[in-house]
């Protein structure tokens, strides 16, 4: 399954953005790979993020991240960056239109 999803951040804090996540925390990371997440990249452009990954279950991935400690401490670490509520950042994401194999 493929998962894609947007968000925005707060203007004149790209730099932060960009800054924390080359410092992911470890928890984190062994979180988003026992929830089932593979191949996760983040795009920014300007103030505008774009993230994708795959998972075989998203409903189970899903709900093991958004029931997660550690996500719900790192959605608080990220609130003054990041615009877009904590319940949008992992909800359904965004339908594909196009994809090319």
């Amino acid at each position: 399954m493929r998962y894609a999803f947007h968000l925005t951040i707060r203007k004149g804090l790209e730099d932060e953005y960009d800054r924390r996540h080359s410092a992911v925390w470890d928890d984190m990371k062994r979180m988003l790979k026992v929830a089932g997440i593979s191949n996760y990249s983040i795009f920014r452009d300007g103030t505008d993020v774009f993230g994708y990954w795959e998972c075989t279950d998203l409903d189970r991935t899903l709900a093991l991240v958004n029931g997660s400690e550690i996500n719900a401490r790192w959605q608080k670490f990220m609130n003054d960056v990041i615009i877009t509520s904590p319940s949008e950042r992992t909800s359904n994401g965004m339908r594909e239109v196009f994809r090319l194999d």
